[in-house]
């Protein structure tokens, strides 16, 4: 029998009221038929006033209804008042008479027919707590009592269960992430569920107050489990990152509300622990619906079960704040939870299925890169055997260029074309050397050869090399070393190597003026020595140095890059240093320089297996071959220096930033041609400004602005947009070449070029240049203004150079300088703008115009010969008679007489 609803509840705020002082405080009667008892520090008093009218039993069991309860006390009072049994019932006593199977609290009460007693209950509790007070006799108590075992084996039997079913697979059996997330899942909310019950805390520790922090732990972990699933079963790239972010507080704040209940047990860290679970809960469900709203992947399989289980503790959890009220929400709940674990079940098939197929095509893509990994690896090989091959077919032909240079050199030492040659004959030599390196070193065929000799020595004279690059840059070349003597064991090949081309970087990348030092340090114990190669060169960007002894990697792989580089050096650096046993370090700073430290064995306990299998010989210190690296002589000050040139000149820019190559272009034209040089195509469109070419030649790829930028600010200057541009390039693929041709670029030619197609190309310019010269004297004077169809630069700028003529025609002091004012540029730009498009000096142009109003004003007999001669800037009427007749074939009075009889 339910006996709430008759119960009498009295609040003590304080919890320090005694059971007497209770016995006379005002008690509210309760009208439900459940309790709700708040989180909160307060005790709360039950009263009741039992009178037993039935005669067959007297021995009765009063039953409290629920298993969250921390401390009940039974005080029983006879028909006097007087007190005569007391009973004490705490979520654990020192006596463990607490079972596992036991939920709820129970007090026993003897009661004779017709008497009558009252008994009070002292409720202390921290934790928010809910149901409902039942009287029985000992016969129902005992059938109740089988109906409650069998729904709690029922119930616990299905929990244990799924927990030891889901742990078994995700362990050993289904080793796929999302089953394991799902899995720990369970076994979090298993463990939520045993404390909600009070189960674990008695099982770990006979301590009441630590037992009730372990329940609460476990309870309050719901909230883990839950954010661990949803992140990773929902697409959670393609959520807002608030929700995302929701999820990821939740658990978060789980945990810190779990360490703070473990020192500090209070109502309002309860209290807030629950909020945590409900909030929790519905963060779960926003999550869900807005990826099923949004068509985003789920994996039902996990999601639906995982939903319902949510929603099952969400309305039990929200019906302990007293929100839900009706009546069956804990057989709905009980449906919900027998829900998840059987459509759980059922999918079950469907989970090993779909396991199964993806370890299917694991295994194809595994076996799949398998094959993939052999045929790179054979490519590889490929690639490594055609380098090889390559290499060595290169060297032959180039052994026999280099030694006829030498050859030529001294049988003609006034030539200056054959050094250029047998620099960079040598530098492609240096190239193909470091490749073979590198193919040695990929099929495992270097071997180091350790020696016993003066590294001292032979790093000074391996450094020496430099100095005279040093001396003719003016860059302060440092070499340092701490000893003066250092007889050790080392590979004078691989060092050799590695010196080289770390000085060469750096004397690549540090200006004029600049510092570069070689600082070497030898340890104390002599077990290794320590190379830094220091400049002040332009640095690295810190993002890129981690890529710089990735093999052809290049810090500048734009069109603008400042210095040429194949990208191999630095990567065969490091694959020495490493074969000679050290490592190798880079720091750098943008704009200010860098270093590269390199630590290499050196004693002979690092080599005693090498020395055995070493190969004698006797060292050998040669100076290096370094003039590849040196920067040509630069032509271009000279030419700058020089007189501005003339309007009869024909100009040829050359935009090239490798001097060699500026200097062969220079050598094919100089007959024909006044050559000016630019090193980039910042300097490029400076002087194409300054002086107007006839033609430009530029390369693709240069510092500051490459040839593409070159040409389409040429192509969309009034001033240049007639000048035809040739473009030289390494990389003329399609791409590059339809943009250049989209920028305005006339020809294109890939390196090597051969001499005479770039002189025929110029050539054909050249000859197609002169007959828009041609197209353009015909249609400026064969046309008004007006009529004069506008479709390119150059006809825009002959018909403002028309409408500057005519605002002026009548004026006969009308000179170059006021006309060159009007077209805002100077003399000298007007001059070869004109020359370059029509042929035509400025005076020329300006005459002919006039000539050309004068015939047409003849035509519609605007006035008298004399009067139309001054209309059109003519102050002598015998001059304008003689060249009219020069520009027409008859004078004046003639022309207007046959136009009148045309008409």
């Amino acid at each position: 029998m339910n006996i709430t609803s008759n119960m009498e509840v009295f609040k003590d705020s304080t919890s320090k009221i005694s059971f007497e002082q209770a016995q006379h405080q005002k008690f509210i009667k309760n009208s439900k038929n459940y309790f709700l008892f708040p989180y909160s520090d307060n005790a709360y008093w039950i009263k009741y006033t039992f009178k037993n009218t039935n005669a067959e039993f007297k021995k009765w069991v009063i039953k409290w209804n629920n298993p969250l309860t921390e401390q009940l006390e039974l005080y029983v009072l006879d028909s006097t008042g007087k007190k005569i049994d007391y009973q004490k019932q705490r979520l654990l006593t020192k006596e463990k008479k607490r079972r596992f199977s036991e939920e709820e609290i129970t007090f026993n009460l003897e009661l004779l027919p017709n008497s009558t007693k009252t008994v009070f209950l002292r409720l202390k509790n921290q934790r928010g707590i809910y149901g409902a007070i039942v009287l029985h006799s000992v016969p129902s108590y005992v059938y109740s009592n089988i109906d409650i075992y069998a729904d709690q084996s029922f119930n616990f039997g299905l929990i244990i269960f799924r927990f030891f079913l889901v742990v078994i697979l995700g362990l050993f059996i289904i080793k796929d992430k999302i089953f394991r997330s799902y899995s720990l899942q369970i076994a979090i909310r298993t463990f939520s569920f045993l404390g909600m019950m009070n189960i674990p805390g008695p099982i770990f520790t006979s301590n009441p107050d630590i037992a009730q922090k372990i329940d609460f732990l476990c309870y309050n972990s719901f909230a883990i489990g839950s954010g661990i699933l949803i992140l990773a079963v929902l697409e959670v790239d393609k959520l807002p990152k608030w929700m995302v972010w929701l999820v990821k507080i939740s658990i978060i704040s789980t945990a810190l509300i779990d360490i703070i209940v473990l020192f500090d047990y209070k109502w309002y860290w309860l209290k807030a622990g629950h909020y945590n679970i409900v909030s929790s809960s519905i963060i779960v469900l926003i999550n869900y619906v807005y990826s099923i709203i949004k068509r985003y992947k789920i994996h039902i399989y996990y999601s639906f079960p995982f939903i319902l289980g949510v929603i099952a503790n969400l309305i039990f959890n929200l019906r302990l704040f007293g929100l839900l009220e009706f009546k069956p929400i804990f057989e709905i709940t009980t449906f919900l939870f027998i829900a998840e674990i059987f459509l759980f079940v059922v999918f079950l098939g469907q989970i090993f299925r779909s396991v199964e197929l993806n370890k299917m095509l694991a295994e194809q893509k595994l076996q799949f890169n398998v094959i993939q990994n052999e045929r790179l690896k054979e490519l590889d090989n490929l690639k490594t055997n055609f380098f090889t091959n390559i290499s060595h077919e290169f060297r032959t032909p180039l052994s026999l260029i280099l030694s006829p240079i030498e050859d030529l050199k001294k049988k003609y030492p006034s030539e200056s074309m054959l050094e250029p040659m047998r620099r960079n004959a040598q530098r492609l030599l240096t190239l193909i050397n470091q490749l073979l390196d590198l193919s040695k070193l990929d099929s495992g065929q270097m071997q180091v050869n350790i020696k016993q000799n003066d590294l001292v020595s032979f790093i000074k004279v391996m450094t020496s090399s430099f100095s005279s690059l040093a001396e003719n840059r003016k860059i302060d070349f440092i070499i340092n070393q701490n000893r003066s003597e250092a007889i050790a064991y080392y590979d004078a090949d691989k060092i050799e190597k590695i010196l080289i081309n770390l000085l060469s970087n750096a004397f690549k990348f540090t200006s004029n003026g600049g510092k570069i030092s070689v600082l070497v340090n030898y340890s104390e114990d002599f077990k290794e020595v320590e190379i830094n190669v220091k400049d002040s060169g332009i640095g690295i960007n810190e993002y890129k140095i981690k890529h710089i002894f990735d093999r052809f990697y290049q810090a500048d792989s734009t069109h603008q890059r400042n210095y040429e580089g194949s990208g191999i050096g630095l990567a065969l650096v490091k694959e020495m240093v490493e074969l000679h046993k050290g490592s190798i370090r880079v720091e750098s700073k943008e704009g200010e320089g860098t270093t590269f430290s390199v630590k290499l064995s050196i004693n002979r306990k690092s080599w005693e297996e090498e020395l055995k299998k070493a190969i004698e010989d006797v060292p050998n210190y040669n100076l290096v071959d370094l003039t590849y690296l040196a920067h040509p002589e630069q032509p271009t000050e000279n030419i700058l220096k020089s007189d501005i040139p003339t309007v009869e000149d024909n100009i040829l820019l050359i935009v090239e930033d490798n001097a060699d190559l500026r200097q062969y272009i220079r050598s094919v034209f100089e007959q024909d041609y006044r050559i000016i040089e630019a090193v980039d195509g910042q300097e490029g469109i400076e002087k194409a400004l300054e002086i107007i070419p006839d033609i430009v030649i530029s390369d693709l790829m240069m510092p500051r602005l490459d040839g593409l930028e070159l040409c389409k600010l040429l192509k969309t200057n009034e001033k240049t947009s007639h000048i035809p541009v040739v473009m030289l390039t390494a990389k003329a693929n399609v791409e590059s070449r339809i943009e250049g041709f989209e920028l305005g670029a006339d020809d294109y030619l890939t390196k090597p070029f051969n001499k005479e197609e770039l002189q025929v190309r110029v050539r054909n310019l050249v000859i197609q240049r002169e007959l828009l010269r041609q197209k353009y004297d015909k249609q400026v004077f064969s046309l008004v203004t007006s009529e004069l169809k506008v479709s390119s630069v150059e006809e825009r700028f002959l018909n403002k150079a028309k409408n500057v003529v005519d605002k002026y025609i009548s004026e006969s002091e009308f000179d170059v300088e006021m006309f060159a004012k009007e077209m805002d540029m100077t003399t000298v730009v007007l001059r070869r703008k004109l020359k370059s498009i029509l042929n035509q000096s400025v005076t020329e142009f300006v005459r002919k115009y006039r000539l050309q109003r004068a015939a047409e004003l003849l035509t519609k007999r605007a006035g008298t010969v004399s009067e139309i001669a001054y209309q059109v800037g003519f102050e002598s009427l015998s001059y304008f008679t003689k060249v009219f007749q020069e520009e027409f074939g008859m004078n004046p009075s003639d022309f207007s007489f046959s136009q009148k009889h045309e008409n």
